[in-house]
């Protein structure tokens, strides 16, 4: 198995490079892995391991993420409520790990005060959707993952300028 392991380097290296990619060039992390697929590994004693689910296919986005995604950044872009208000009305349109980055967070520093447009779906699985919500201080691109019968934001991020 290991003397594959340079040939399928060079051959990833090759798609990226014909491809326009660029190993400097900043590549995007999901926050979540949606998943319906099993992945398998090899450990270097050269034993076969399950690690769990694989990605889904795309599919179309529901649109019950999308107004999740849009919901979250209209109570995300209130930079006048105090704190604890602010904080009460995103909790439950989060996953429980996002939690404590919202309660770090003084909403008088929140950039936006509305949005300005129609949001834009970026990719979409069965279990996770990615959408770019506009507001008046740039778009904000929030990942929302289905999570016992709910879209949760998992993310919230300014969509990062092009290159």
């Amino acid at each position: 198995m290991r003397t594959l392991l340079p040939q399928a380097a060079g051959l990833i290296v090759t798609l990226l490079a014909a491809a326009g990619c660029s190993p400097d060039a900043p590549q995007p992390v999901p926050a979540a892995t949606p998943a319906t697929n099993t992945a398998y590994s090899v450990d270097e004693d050269h034993h076969d391991h399950d690690d769990g689910p694989g990605p889904t296919s795309s599919a179309p986005p529901a649109p019950a993420a999308v107004d999740a995604a849009t919901g979250y950044v209209q109570a995300w872009a209130r930079p006048n409520l105090d704190q604890a208000t602010w904080h009460a009305a995103l909790q439950p349109l989060v996953l429980p790990a996002y939690t404590p980055l919202l309660g770090d967070t003084d909403p008088a520093n929140v950039p936006a005060t509305t949005l300005t447009g129609a949001p834009r779906v970026v990719s979409a699985t069965t279990d996770a959707v990615v959408v770019d919500v506009p507001t008046d201080a740039g778009p904000i691109r929030v990942t929302v993952v289905a999570d016992d019968g709910r879209w949760l934001v998992a993310t919230a991020d300014p969509v990062p300028e092009p290159s």
